[in-house]
């Protein structure tokens, strides 16, 4: 999956699930800006995207992740798995 389609798709799970249409994630992008990127956001954030990409993440590669940029590395690594 080429970096460019990852993006687009996390762009469209990041203004779905925060409903606000004018969000773009870039790879430096955090919980911090983001608003109303809380822990209950974030689960159903992780959900969405493991249902999109089709995928499953364990609690420890979700704790690992630091921003966008790593979630789009593992969305890629996990998609190189299969």
């Amino acid at each position: 999956m080429r970096n460019d389609e990852i993006y687009d798709k996390l762009t469209g799970v990041f203004r779905d699930v925060f409903a606000e249409e004018h969000i773009v994630v870039k790879p430096e992008t955090t919980a911090r800006d983001i608003e109303g990127w809380d822990s209950l956001a974030h689960v159903r954030l992780i959900l969405t995207i493991e249902r999109v990409f089709g995928i499953k993440f364990s609690a420890y590669e979700v704790n690992q992740l630091g921003n966008v940029g790593q979630l789009a590395d593992l969305i890629r690594a996990k998609h190189s798995q299969t």
